[in-house]
């Protein structure tokens, strides 16, 4: 396996509250244990250290995390289990490839999602939570730069969860993270046209002025142009092999 460690210089923000399942009262230890090591392999991902299709040898991780081997496997273990990786008998573990019906599927789900909270979302507008919205609309366009790089995917995210947000709901703020996680976690984004993120900036833009005008048909429309935008512009370069 290639070497992958972490550069501790680039923070790439990871949002999830992640919870393990509840256990005997004096494992804690060994539960904050497999927490730490769950986050810190989500971000090798976030920051593609770990790429799609690779095979995670986890006395490997092991090594390059300073831990024991039990905390990886239980990380690898619950990573499988979410959906992030493969496990295959007597192979291991290795980072699940994005099919095209995988993202078709992670796409529907995710607009149905932000689509049909919107409503709610709207209806719980404050001036506080509208700054709010502003405030990742304008982090959005302060990373914008002369080239594409993961973290305009992250702060795109953060974007519509600020919206999501709003519905109260956290279990579905937690959901359509999860599922956008899923998504740019998969692949590489650095072949998007610069022209597509500006095109981001425009359509966040006109959905921040339709929330700040309580416009709930207006908003459902523009995230549907918006997700079905972010298909054509993703899938021929994800899946350019196949077209």
């Amino acid at each position: 396996m290639g070497h992958y460690s972490a550069n501790p210089a680039r923070q790439t923000p990871v949002r999830r509250d992640f919870q393990i399942s509840p256990q005997e009262p004096g494992l804690k230890k060994s539960k904050n244990l497999t927490l730490k090591v769950y986050n810190r392999i989500m971000k090798l991902m976030l920051d593609y250290e770990i790429v799609p299709g690779q095979r995670l040898v986890f006395v490997d991780l092991a090594n390059q995390l300073k831990v024991s081997r039990t905390p990886v496997n239980n990380a690898l273990s619950i990573l499988a289990q979410e959906g992030y990786l493969d496990f295959v008998p007597n192979q291991g573990y290795s980072v699940r490839r994005l099919s095209q019906k995988d993202a078709e599927e992670l796409y529907q789900i995710r607009e149905v999602l932000e689509v049909g909270f919107i409503d709610q979302a709207i209806k719980n507008i404050t001036e506080k939570k509208l700054i709010n919205v502003e405030k990742q609309k304008l982090a959005y366009e302060k990373a914008i730069s002369d080239r594409v790089h993961r973290n305009l995917f992250i702060l795109d995210t953060e974007f519509h969860l600020a919206i999501l947000d709003m519905a109260g709901n956290r279990i579905l703020s937690a959901r359509y993270q999860d599922l956008s996680q899923k998504i740019f976690l998969r692949f590489r984004i650095e072949e998007l046209k610069i022209d597509r993120i500006d095109q981001i900036r425009i359509e966040h833009h006109q959905l921040y002025e339709a929330l700040s005008l309580r416009d709930v048909e207006r908003a459902k429309g523009l995230i549907m142009v918006h997700h079905q935008n972010s298909r054509e512009s993703l899938f021929p370069i994800i899946f350019q092999e196949k077209n």
